[in-house]
């Protein structure tokens, strides 16, 4: 009869041999360089901060803007990447992004809004630094490249909104008004005239 220790080893092995033949190894970005990413970046950036008005979003505070600029000087790292890695062709492959503040926190696994189908196309798979809230310089493997500009700019609008909605889940006071608690609906209730 096989202890306790024995069985923990031999799942271990088992779930390090399946990932490995599964493709469960999230994909690292490369080291070249892209200052047009850098650009295109803090665009799609300002525009997400731009459309943060109460008029166009009922709801956001008026200085939400505000708010996600400060939120962006604490950012120091975004890596974007696959659940699994190109290996796995899964729906529940999703891009996500693991962010690092400066203060060291790390937010892992923020969800992209897309999920990594390499046959299709290549996710665009990145390592974006920042600095006084600002893109200073973003790693790939060069595959964005192999695209049009064009072809890309989704995926970048798409990581501009999550990554300053990150910031929202977190820290909702921050952006939104507070939500009315029970006892103020109902003193409304008696207060309010006909």
């Amino acid at each position: 009869m096989l202890n306790g220790k024995v069985h923990i080893m031999i799942l271990a092995s088992l779930a390090a041999y399946l990932s490995a033949c599964t493709g469960r190894t999230p994909e690292q970005p490369g080291d070249m360089p892209n200052p047009k990413l850098v650009a295109l970046i803090n665009g799609a950036i300002a525009r997400e901060i731009a459309g943060m008005d109460p008029a166009q979003r009922p709801g956001l505070l008026p200085q939400a803007g505000e708010h996600a600029r400060q939120w962006l000087k604490e950012i120091s790292q975004v890596v974007a990447r696959c659940r699994y890695g190109p290996g796995n062709d899964a729906k529940s492959n999703l891009l996500e992004y693991d962010i690092v503040l400066v203060s060291g926190e790390e937010i892992k696994g923020v969800y992209s809004g897309q999920r990594c189908y390499y046959p299709v196309a290549k996710p665009l798979v990145m390592r974006v630094r920042f600095q006084d809230g600002q893109v200073q310089e973003v790693t790939t493997d060069g595959r964005e490249r192999e695209r049009p500009v064009d072809g890309s700019m989704g995926e970048i609008q798409q990581f501009a909104e999550r990554v300053l909605r990150a910031d929202w889940r977190r820290n909702p006071a921050r952006y939104f008004r507070a939500v009315p608690g029970r006892e103020d609906m109902a003193r409304e209730w008696d207060m309010r005239k006909s």
